[in-house]
């Protein structure tokens, strides 16, 4: 079966979603011409680089798409409204400067502005928002009203599901307030936040920089969990914070890092008592200077 192919010449591909002319020449410039169409094994459209921008349709109206994703059910997945490749000749900020202002009717907003780009679930409602790096949204829960980077995800019934914050936010948790920042979160889509909640409301996870738990146990042990240090990247002489997860479920607390799937401590909350200071951090680097605030 056919797996990706690059084309060479005007073709008119005609799905639901609308009709679009996949990539077929090089601009040699912002548009590199690499694949035009990628598939999955039944035959259906994996992924489309477009020749030029064209409207997507979809259950929250239409939008200016240059890389479309499909479900393998055919549905559409992701929407980039540009995808131009960036080079020493064609940067993000160039990139960022051409991109449409879009309107999405949310949940607890209107959301205008630019993103990267618009995921949805396999049955077409909003499951998550890239935002550039340089903007920010206002997100209103039930229980938090702040300013967001990156993007948020959202459960198909539009409850919140996980946002990225722009700062320290101080977190109610079932052991107690607890400041929740990632340094290191990355851009790459919406949908990998420092803060994750359950469809009731409940936190589920949150990552921090800047806070360490002490567990008193029964027996009089304590314990201290808190990030941790490493090499910085960036700069031979610095370090830079490891983020550490804590995770909320069925009554117990988990402490791990960040990227770990398995946790590396676990407690029952009602058997516990638990201290919570901040995590002094200075000096330390996780981004280059450029990106570093």
């Amino acid at each position: 079966m056919l797996k990706r192919c690059t084309l060479t010449q005007k073709n008119t591909i005609d799905i639901p979603c609308g009709i679009f002319i996949p990539q077929y020449e090089d601009d040699g410039k912002r548009k590199k011409l690499m694949k035009s169409m990628t598939f999955y094994e039944n035959g259906n459209i994996t992924s489309m680089v477009l020749q030029d921008s064209l409207s997507v349709n979809t259950r929250l109206g239409s939008f200016p798409a240059e890389m479309i994703t499909f479900y393998e059910s055919g549905a559409v997945k992701r929407i980039f409204p540009v995808f131009g490749s960036i080079s020493a000749f064609w940067t993000e900020e160039d990139e960022y400067n051409i991109s449409p202002e879009l309107q999405i009717n949310l949940p607890f907003d209107v959301f205008k502005g630019k993103v990267i780009n618009i995921t949805l679930y396999e049955t077409g409602e909003l499951k998550s928002i890239t935002l550039w790096p340089k903007d920010t949204i206002l997100i209103k829960t039930h229980a938090y009203k702040i300013q967001t980077r990156i993007g948020f995800c959202l459960y198909p019934d539009g409850k919140m599901k996980s946002f990225e914050p722009c700062g320290a936010l101080k977190v109610n948790t079932p052991i107690g307030k607890v400041l929740a920042f990632d340094p290191d979160a990355l851009g790459i889509d919406g949908e990998s936040n420092s803060l994750v909640f359950s469809e009731n409301g409940s936190l589920i996870s949150l990552i921090t920089s800047v806070a360490q738990v002490t567990v008193f146990c029964r027996g009089g042990k304590e314990i201290v969990h808190k990030p941790s240090f490493k090499k910085s990247y960036y700069f031979d002489n610095k370090l830079a914070v490891v983020p550490m997860k804590i995770r909320f479920f069925g009554g117990y607390v988990y402490f791990g890092k960040r990227k770990s799937k398995n946790s590396d401590a676990e407690y029952k909350i009602s058997e516990c008592s638990f201290k919570i200071d901040n995590f002094v951090v200075e000096d330390c680097h996780n981004t280059c200077n450029e990106c570093y605030c």
